[in-house]
């Protein structure tokens, strides 16, 4: 294979941001980066878990540094934002990917809780990228939002689906915005994905085993196949990639 079609996904002393990073996908995400020599700001809400985090990624070589905060609150997005950029105030790669949800249907569904989804799953996102742009434009450097196969819509599942949803669309616009300054968005889409999060609901679990099955390459992901996922679309190998959608599902959704 030519050298130039082989892909390599270096982010030697480059400044990442992952929100969400202490577990699951986020996690593995960070493990990525880290592992390909990006300097990885891991966050999440609770310091002890981001602790752990950033000690097991430099427990394999890696460069971490601990920024924890509430994503959904505009004041700590900034401060989040401050600590994650280089000493020249660059941040190379934003990964929206903190998320809550769970099933349940509308009738249970209560106002306060699909408010609380909307600003976690979305608002986040948004004040991330609004507080980021500056560090992102200096760096030239990319969004990866983690959206959603449930974005298409699942049962009992509609603050998560309709977050999802408009994360992608939050990610087509600011591609266009955020184009012309060398910034490129794209969001990733996972299906079901083997977490402990995925495991902690007992519905939502046995419901995903039944589902693996009528999926194409017949089996949940793995968080590190979504981690692959964002790596390319982070690094320069995605140069000319911006405002995608990229379902990394085995093959749930077939359009």
């Amino acid at each position: 294979m030519d050298a130039a079609m082989t892909y390599q996904g270096d982010m030697s002393g480059r400044p990442v941001l992952v929100t969400g990073a202490a577990r699951g996908i986020g996690l593995a995400i960070a493990h990525a980066f880290g592992a390909r020599g990006a300097r990885v700001a891991i966050n999440d809400r609770d310091p002890a878990d981001v602790d752990r985090a950033v000690a097991a990624l430099r427990e394999k070589g890696s460069d971490a540094i601990a920024v924890p905060g509430d994503i959904s609150d505009e004041h700590a997005c900034a401060g989040i934002v401050a600590k994650a950029c280089d000493g020249e105030g660059r941040l190379a790669v934003l990964v929206n990917n903190a998320a809550i949800g769970r099933a349940a249907p509308l009738a249970s569904h209560k106002t306060d809780y699909w408010r609380k989804v909307l600003d976690v799953n979305l608002t986040g996102p948004f004040l991330l990228a609004r507080a980021a742009q500056e560090a992102l434009r200096q760096a030239r450097g990319a969004i990866v939002n983690i959206a959603s196969a449930a974005a298409y819509g699942m049962k009992d599942q509609c603050s998560y689906d309709a977050s999802k949803g408009g994360l992608i669309s939050l990610t087509r616009s600011l591609a266009l915005e955020f184009g012309p300054a060398g910034v490129r968005v794209n969001s990733v889409c996972p299906g079901f994905v083997d977490t402990e999060m995925l495991k902690s609901d007992a519905n939502l679990h046995r419901h995903s085993q039944k589902f693996a099955h009528s999926l194409p390459l017949g089996r949940l992901a793995r968080p590190e196949e979504i981690a692959e996922a964002v790596l390319w679309l982070g690094s320069d190998d995605a140069s000319y990639v911006t405002g995608h959608a990229l379902f990394v599902d085995g093959g749930w959704i077939r359009p």
